[in-house]
């Protein structure tokens, strides 16, 4: 298994943060623009047992990757957890820990564990999901407000 995570300090209060995380939409607002990240069959509610789908477009309306995740772990406001249950990894498991530094500054913590597929060459990969997750951190940060 291997192991990325990267961390931010946002400008606004752990409920808020909390709240953002749980609109699916923040996802496709700080993800990469290229491949295209949109969200399938939201759930109604958003908790332990939620499943939604991720959809990777390659090329728009002619290759994309499905990528669907569950809510295996829930705890507000501190820490939520999303498993692969289908998609282009072995494993996939994705953290999202958040702790209160004052009232209104919050740690954003997000760590993966996965394991590539065997189909996937893991060496190239592994510096492009670096970048990935260097861009959501910044793009977080936008979204939710710097540290003054």
């Amino acid at each position: 298994m291997e192991r990325l995570e990267s961390s931010a300090v946002v400008s606004r209060p752990i409920a808020d943060v909390w709240a953002a995380h749980q609109d699916l939409g923040l996802l496709e607002r700080v993800s990469l623009p290229y491949p295209m990240v949109e969200v399938l069959d939201k759930p109604p509610s958003y908790g332990l047992g939620s499943r939604f789908t991720v959809r990777l477009s390659l090329v728009p309306h002619l290759a994309a990757i499905d990528w669907q995740v569950e809510i295996v772990r829930f705890e507000p406001p501190e820490r939520f957890v999303d498993r692969q249950v289908s998609g282009p990894f072995r494993f996939w498991e994705h953290t999202h820990a958040f702790s209160a530094l004052t009232p209104d500054r919050t740690l954003v913590v997000e760590s993966v564990l996965f394991e590539f597929n065997p189909l996937l060459d893991g060496p190239l990969l592994r510096p492009v999901l670096e970048g990935v997750f260097a861009w959501r951190t910044e793009r977080l940060v936008e979204e939710l407000g710097r540290p003054g």
